[in-house]
């Protein structure tokens, strides 16, 4: 049983006559209208890394997904932590390579990419000692120094060791406290939180993402016309749902005080993840469609990027304590606020999109021009 078959989010995928585009999925165009991201800014001078593990991508791939929505091919760097190769997306695991590196560029074209791959091994353990070792090599990566990190790998907490985590989110706090925002994937099984389905059946928040000074990205439907709900899924295949919920590990952080009870809970913020409301990808030469926070993450990844450039014009550091900030200007920052919907999944009753955060879609998803602007005028 190979990890990445229970670790990638990319994995929820159904075709619907909801799609855009005549059922090719929601085009570059099409996200940054319906969440008004600003067209000045490409992330230009900023640059975004996009964690892998054992997952590699074509950039013959991407190229010609860029070129098919006017978007100039940018800077891509690929690094190797371990010495484990990018196979060009030849398996069907680099779904989650080609995803990412094609939609954080749509989004901020003007910025430089660095593909951090590591190998993923085959049990848990080994996938953590993976990331510990992928965290610690861009800790100290002098040469590229990213501003903001996608990574939308994980599973339920329940999967790991609970000392690894910790050692996880302590590196992940050291990346904060430098100005570079770590953006994680909630997950794609709702409340249940474990790719596993044979159980325990009972809530689960998932990791990384639980992370205290990560910011959780979690899911969202879009519709054509803006308005949004809760991505779920109740069907009887299962289709996939926002990951979200409370850790058993993190305390709650002392500016999640819109959060109920006493622990981190997560998500954030959301934004569309649902296949029903899909992203067009190009993979293996193939026009294709993906769903999950997998596609959430790196897009708000890119909305970062965008709002560091912005900072930077005005002589202003990269985002820091952006988890902390998100709570303390919730009023500010342009959420649109998701309620209706919860997530529900494998039988495990979720938590329901409420006013205000939840553990559903967090604060909701976003007016990227507001955001932007909230965080380059009110954040130090």
């Amino acid at each position: 049983m190979h990890v990445l078959k229970h670790i990638h989010f990319a994995d929820a995928h159904r075709p619907s006559q909801a799609l855009a585009n005549g059922g090719q999925g929601y085009f570059p165009a099409d996200i940054r209208r319906l969440y008004n991201i600003p067209t000045n800014l490409t992330g230009a001078g900023q640059t975004i890394g996009i964690l892998e593990f054992s997952s590699g991508y074509s950039l013959q791939d991407a190229t010609l997904f860029w070129q098919m929505h006017g978007i100039t091919p940018p800077n891509v760097v690929f690094v190797s932590v371990d010495g484990t190769r990018n196979d060009g997306g030849t398996s069907v695991d680099d779904e989650e390579a080609s995803l990412d590196l094609q939609w954080a560029a749509a989004i901020a074209p003007g910025a430089r990419f660095v593909i951090y791959e590591a190998n993923a091994g085959e049990t848990y353990p080994e996938f953590e000692a993976a990331m510990l070792r992928t965290l610690n090599y861009i800790v100290n990566d002098h040469l590229h120094q990213p501003s903001v990190l996608s990574i939308s790998y994980g599973d339920g907490e329940d999967s790991f060791d609970a000392e690894a985590l910790q050692s996880i989110a302590d590196l992940i706090q050291k990346l904060d406290e430098r100005g570079v925002t770590v953006c994680i994937a909630s997950g794609d099984q709702g409340a249940y939180g474990l790719h596993n389905p044979f159980g325990p059946y009972a809530r689960h928040a998932d990791a990384p993402a639980t992370s205290p000074h990560a910011v959780a990205v979690g899911g969202t439907h879009l519709y054509a016309h803006g308005g949004e709900c809760a991505w779920t899924y109740l069907g009887p295949q299962n289709g996939g749902a926002s990951g979200g919920g409370f850790s058993d590990i993190f305390a709650k952080p002392p500016w999640q005080t819109a959060v109920p009870g006493h622990a981190r809970g997560v998500p954030d913020l959301a934004l569309n993840a649902d296949p029903a409301s899909g992203y067009q990808i190009v993979f293996q030469g193939q026009s294709a469609i993906v769903g999950g926070t997998s596609v959430a993450c790196p897009v708000f990844a890119a909305i970062i990027a965008l709002a560091n450039e912005r900072r930077a014009t005005l002589g202003r550091k990269p985002l820091s304590s952006l988890p902390q900030y998100l709570y303390t200007y919730a009023n500010k920052l342009g959420f649109h606020d998701i309620v209706v919907g919860n997530n529900t999944y494998n039988g495990v009753i979720g938590y329901e999109a409420i006013p205000g955060w939840d553990a559903v879609t967090g604060f909701g998803s976003v007016d990227a021009t507001q955001f932007i602007d909230t965080l380059v005028k009110d954040v130090p």
